[in-house]
Formats: C-alpha cells, sequence, structure tokens
C-alpha cells in the first residue's frame, strides 16, 4: 500500500522539475536569432528541453523547489508525515497550485460535512501570477477546493522582488478557524426553495462576461438535491454553492485555468449570498 508520504512526494514530483533562468542567445546560438529588450531572459526547462517564458531584465525566477520545500519542512515539523496531504495543478509547465490539506485542522460544518483548512501556494514560471500563499478551504465529502474563500488571507509578492510569501501569516490564520465557520454555517442554515433556486441559476445565466459555462448550469441546478441527499439534509445555500463549485473543480468539460475557476466560483458565491441575502 502507498504511504500518504508518498503520495505527497509524487503530487510534489510534478511540479519540481529543473529549471533555469538564463539568456536566450545561450539556448538558440545557431539560429543567430536576435532577441529584443523586452525578452533579455529565458525560463528554460532543461529536463523537458522547452522554453517556458521569455521576461525583461528585471524578472526575476522564482523556482518551485525554493518556494516550496522550506514550506513542505515547516509542515513536517509541525503536523508529521501524516498530518497533511499534498494536491498539486500544473497547467503546462508555466502555472502551479500547490495544495497542502491539513487532517487536524478540519470544521464540521453539518451532518456528514467536513472541511479541512488547507494553505495554498500558487507561482508561475510565465509572469502571469504572482508567486502566493493563504489559506483556503477543502470539502472532503466530494474532494473540491471551495475556491470562492481562497483569496481571502494570501500574501503575493511580485515576480522581480525574490521573496518568499510569508508562511508565518497564514499559518497564524489557522487560529481563527471558528470566524471560517461563521461563514460556512450561515451558508448551511440557510434553507433554500425551489423558487429560490431558479431565481439564483437565472441570475447565474445572465452574467456576462467571465461567467459560469453556459452549458453546464442546468446540470448545475439539477445536481443541487443531490448534494443535499449526500449528507442528508435539507437543501441549504452550502449545497446550491456546492453543485456549481463540483463541477468546476471535477468536470472535464470546463477548460478553464485554476485561476479563472476561482474567479467563477467567488462569483457564484456573491451571487447566492446577495439572492439570500446572507450578511
Amino acid at each position: 500500500m502507498i504511504t500518504l508520504e508518498q503520495k505527497n512526494e509524487v503530487a510534489l514530483e510534478r511540479v519540481l522539475f529543473p529549471v533555469v533562468q538564463t539568456e536566450p542567445k545561450d539556448l538558440f546560438q545557431s539560429s543567430g536569432t536576435v532577441f529584443g529588450s523586452q525578452m533579455s531572459s529565458a525560463i528554460y526547462a532543461p529536463t523537458l528541453n522547452k522554453v517556458l517564458h521569455f521576461g525583461g531584465k528585471h524578472y526575476k525566477l522564482v523556482d518551485n523547489e525554493t518556494l516550496i520545500m522550506p514550506i513542505y519542512h515547516r509542515l513536517l515539523g509541525m503536523f508529521g508525515n501524516d498530518g497533511f496531504e499534498v494536491k498539486t495543478v500544473n497547467e503546462d509547465d508555466r502555472r502551479f497550485w500547490i495544495q497542502f490539506i491539513l487532517h487536524d485542522k478540519a470544521i464540521q460544518v453539518a451532518n456528514k460535512d467536513v472541511v479541512k483548512t488547507m494553505i495554498e501556494v500558487q507561482n508561475s514560471y510565465d509572469g502571469t501570477m504572482k508567486h502566493s500563499l493563504g489559506l483556503s478551504y477543502y470539502r472532503q465529502v466530494c474532494s473540491n477546493g471551495l475556491m470562492a474563500w481562497s483569496k481571502e488571507s494570501s500574501v503575493s509578492k511580485k515576480h522581480f522582488d525574490g521573496l518568499q510569501p510569508e508562511l508565518e501569516y497564514a499559518l497564524n490564520q489557522l487560529d481563527k478557524i471558528d470566524e471560517q465557520l461563521r461563514k460556512f454555517r450561515t451558508l448551511t442554515e440557510r434553507r433554500v426553495t425551489a423558487l429560490e433556486v431558479e431565481e439564483i441559476t437565472k441570475k447565474i445565466r445572465e452574467h456576462s462576461g467571465l461567467s459560469f459555462p453556459k452549458k453546464l448550469i442546468d446540470l448545475a441546478a439539477e445536481g443541487i438535491g443531490t448534494e443535499a441527499d449526500i449528507v442528508d439534509a435539507h437543501v441549504t445555500a452550502w449545497h446550491v454553492y456546492n453543485s456549481f463549485n463540483g463541477l468546476l473543480n471535477h468536470d472535464e468539460r470546463i477548460g478553464l485555468s485554476m485561476e479563472l475557476k476561482e474567479k467563477i466560483d467567488r462569483r457564484v458565491l456573491e451571487t447566492i449570498s446577495e439572492e439570500l441575502v446572507l450578511n
């Protein structure tokens, strides 16, 4: 049987491949290609033989190993090998999400419905995201990251400053779980009628610009009852949110980046809160 420690190591391997910052001319010596000042450095993965990004002279690479491993070892010291699970997302070897799900920092939101606190680290090699670290939450019953809350307590850093996000800040937030539980309870205690579900679905459908995929809105609405059945409960705002969230997490037809999924997830939660007048 594979241990949790081994699973964590496999997850980390997906994002810890070697990467270097070099001058483009060093990669294209035989071609005679000339590069402009905005392409004065290249981010290159030698084991993949893959150029990941061209950047200007102020761009400073912060590789995943430098960013993640001090956090990983700190959590090992605090919680042990079995105290947390690592999940990683690798988008085209350029954009990364690393999630440390803490087993003993769990919140019982409702009957049979447990949410675990997780520390989430983001990084990119193409300059499209600042590297950041913050608290987020993971719904155990259906393996969903609750993306709408992922930005609430994050610390971000620009790529050219080379500084690591402050892990201490996120760890201090672990003592404030009771406040987050109150927010979850606001959703779980608000029962929702079929008419209210229709109105929420209508509002989500009317969103313009960045919005939930239109073809899957009805599927999300149909799944609300199933959400409630999973935990033997009446339909609540919590189940409405998680039905949409579940599709964003798992449906392969949603070909969006994690960053866009987070924004959509947050917008869905905002719509539910506004329609049901939740504080």
